[in-house]
């Protein structure tokens, strides 16, 4: 499977990842709604293959993000009149 990403990752010029409410998270007694974890790792091959600037994050619902990458600009797609903009730009 990686190897099949490293190629795609030499054919495409950016990579647009979906991080939406996928899987439960039970933590004390608060329940958190992540991205799959294989969205996280192909967010970090694409990262490391095509550099920050050109893997954009796309977050659907209140998917909860790991405090480092909070930071970054994403674009939230809850508001789609402002993400069609966000990616474009």
């Amino acid at each position: 499977m990686l190897d099949s990403i490293k190629e795609i990752s030499r054919q495409v010029d950016a990579e647009i990842l979906i991080f939406n409410e996928d899987d439960p998270v039970w933590y004390r007694s608060d329940i958190f709604l992540r991205p799959r974890a294989n969205v996280l790792i192909d967010y970090g091959f694409f990262v490391n293959a095509l550099g920050r600037e050109r893997t954009i994050i796309c977050r659907k619902g209140k998917a909860d993000i790991a405090s480092d990458l909070q930071v970054l600009i994403y674009c939230d797609l809850n508001k789609e009149y402002r993400a069609e903009i966000e990616i474009i730009t």
